[in-house]
């Protein structure tokens, strides 16, 4: 993770640090995130190889976080936000609508079912027609 990167994640950071408060995160909390949460996200991701057993701890737990009970106050914390996170963008997702998508109809021509006078003429049984009986022009010019 580059420089940039981790400017623009302590950024997202403050930014999101009232909701944090308003979800009910002490300033404890929110500092140890904001200390350490680049080396959280890098040990997940595999940018940072872990240096000792913690570290391994910390990224089995955090795979398996639904599963088991953290003890650690980083594990902890680190699940927190990625709740958090989580919830977040679900809620954007139903609050924002995207300006090209909201404007396709949801049955465009090609999708839309057929009416019922078209669905009763497709259940019609024509009657069979011979070979011999069927005219064709190339036949009889």
């Amino acid at each position: 993770m580059d420089k940039k990167d981790k400017e623009a994640l302590k950024k997202r950071l403050d930014k999101e640090t009232p909701l944090l408060i308003k979800e009910g995160w002490n300033d404890k909390e929110i500092n140890l995130l904001k200390t350490h949460f680049t080396f959280y996200l890098g040990l997940v991701n595999g940018d940072i190889k872990p240096l000792n057993e913690n570290h391994k701890k910390f990224i089995q737990n955090i795979k398996n976080r639904k599963n088991i009970k953290l003890d650690d106050i980083h594990q902890k914390i680190y699940s927190r936000y990625i709740d958090f996170f989580t919830n977040q963008n679900l809620k954007k997702k139903d609050e924002t609508k995207d300006e090209v998508w909201n404007n396709i109809e949801t049955n465009p021509i090609g999708m839309r079912e057929y009416p019922q006078s078209v669905l009763e003429k497709f259940d019609i049984e024509y009657e069979e027609i011979g070979y011999n009986e069927w005219y064709d022009d190339w036949k009889h010019s």
